[in-house]
């Protein structure tokens, strides 16, 4: 049995593996929890080949032993994207032709491996995938998958379109399968990514879902689009994202970002000095901007609120530098618009 080394990945990453949602699914659309434990042994691979038809992509499931399925997902639904966390004990799954004929599923996956051995079999051949280990497949080609001691893992699922848009590349026509340890040949953008979804389905957060998968799609675009993972604009799209899920935060530095994406802060400056604005610059203009779309809402809250929930050290510090870009302080951005709404109505 392998796991992924927990050191590749801080704690925080580890801390929800295997445990109940932390937030009630009530709260965010889309967000829901399905377990096989407590059903009835004879219900088990139906209930659970019914809920993966519905959240995931239709499969045929099967205990390797006789012994009964205990199975686990968490699913969290966005507009173009689907995360999951799943995992179980020893089985099997197949998606057949008869699967795919019969299903509305057309696009890729992405199995982050976190515990277990497996295989995966397809039309080419089999290929064997360890924890650390991504694995991208066209769900439209039948295959099958073993996990003779069990699965942890995450699941991305993307629809072909939107794959095909925001990548700009066909579906892959073999299986591919990269590192996303923090290991030397590892993916940074697959470890970003596996970390990504990690957070969004250990605590979802309705306000950033958003962000969160815009962040997806740009760390899926770096990860796989023809110019290459390690070119200075996919290392700018990986920081961007990393920047946006991380804006409120006062500690958010140039290093931290360096060091999430996995490059050195010379690197990183010099991937941004090709458009003309540095990472810390590019830091506030997020922050600012951000931060008059807020001021701008039909309910502004207080300033000092706004400060913090943008990421400002200080209120004083915010309404320097807004006044410093915008020309007016932040509480008279705030009063104009107020004004704005009344004259309206």
């Amino acid at each position: 049995m392998r796991t992924v080394d927990s050191t590749l990945w801080r704690a925080e990453d580890f801390a929800a593996l295997g445990t109940a949602p932390s937030a009630p699914s009530s709260e965010v659309r889309g967000y829901r929890h399905f377990s096989t434990k407590g059903l009835r042994r004879l219900e088990r691979i139906e209930l659970w080949e019914q809920h993966n038809a519905q959240a995931l992509v239709g499969l045929t499931c099967r205990s390797i032993d006789g012994s009964p399925l205990e199975a686990t997902q968490v699913n969290l639904q966005l507009p173009r994207l689907q995360f999951a966390r799943v995992g179980a004990n020893p089985h099997i799954i197949e998606r057949t032709t008869e699967h795919i004929a019969h299903s509305g599923t057309d696009g890729v996956a992405l199995y982050f491996s976190l515990y277990g051995d497996a295989f995966f079999y397809h039309q080419d051949g089999v290929q064997l995938q360890q924890p650390g280990t991504l694995l991208v497949c066209d769900v439209n080609q039948p295959f099958l998958r073993g996990f003779a001691h069990g699965l942890q893992e995450y699941v991305l699922t993307v629809p072909r379109a939107v794959f095909e848009g925001e990548v700009e590349r066909r579906l892959p026509s073999a299986p591919l399968v990269l590192s996303f340890a923090d290991t030397p040949g590892g993916d940074v953008h697959a470890a970003a990514l596996a970390r990504l979804i990690h957070r969004a389905l250990a605590s979802p957060d309705r306000e950033a879902l958003a962000a969160t998968e815009e962040s997806a799609l740009d760390l899926l675009r770096s990860m796989l689009t023809p110019e290459g993972a390690h070119s200075s604009a996919a290392h700018r799209r990986a920081a961007i994202a990393f920047i946006r899920r991380h804006l409120a935060d006062p500690t958010l530095s140039v290093s931290r970002v360096a060091h999430a994406i996995g490059v050195s802060e010379r690197h990183l400056a010099r991937a941004f000095g090709e458009t003309g604005a540095g990472v810390a610059r590019t830091i506030l203009d997020m922050r600012l901007e951000l931060a008059r779309e807020t001021l701008e809402s039909a309910a502004a809250p207080a300033v000092h609120d706004v400060a913090a929930a943008c990421g400002f050290v200080s209120a004083a510090h915010f309404s320097r530098v807004f006044r410093e870009r915008y020309g007016l302080t932040p509480s008279e951005a705030r009063a104009e618009h107020v004004l704005t709404d009344s004259d309206t109505a």
